[in-house]
């Protein structure tokens, strides 16, 4: 087993999911957490055999129901505390996230039932998250969206 070229195993890889709307404008995918109930990204542990960009498609696949264009390049990282309020919280000291546009939510999917998803503006997405440095991945991207970047 080649340990130093994947990456420690409390690092995660997250998408951030987003859409055009007729008018331009962004949207993001939010889902709740199944422990905290917060609002995040899909995210999770890394997947053998799969790129970090695909790792993120997998688990919005799972989590989220959707499917997409991921850009292979991160768009930032951010820390949070695992089942926060619980006594299992763990703290997961990397997220890497990678911006996915949604081409195609499907009617059935993996986790199903198990968490509220809901597609919000950039101002309702940012009340949303209450993780200080997604929050940050959020605005960079919104506004580099809005630049036509």
């Amino acid at each position: 087993m080649d340990d130093h070229a994947s990456p420690s195993p409390a690092t995660q890889f997250g998408a951030l999911p987003f859409r055009e709307t007729r008018k331009g404008e962004v949207e993001f995918l939010l889902i709740t957490s199944r422990g905290s109930g917060q609002w995040i990204i899909p995210k999770g542990k890394p997947i053998p055999d799969l790129t970090p960009a695909e790792t993120a498609a997998r688990e919005a696949f799972e989590e989220a129901g959707i499917l997409g264009e991921v850009d292979p390049h991160p768009i930032g990282r951010f820390a949070y505390v695992k089942d926060q309020g619980q006594p299992t919280a763990q703290l997961i000291p990397a997220v890497e996230v990678f911006a996915m546009r949604v081409t195609q939510q499907l009617t059935l999917w993996p986790e199903m039932g198990q968490r509220s998803m809901v597609w919000l503006t950039p101002e309702q997405a940012l009340h949303a998250i209450e993780i200080d440095a997604l929050r940050k991945i959020v605005r960079r991207f919104a506004k580099a969206f809005a630049k036509g970047a």
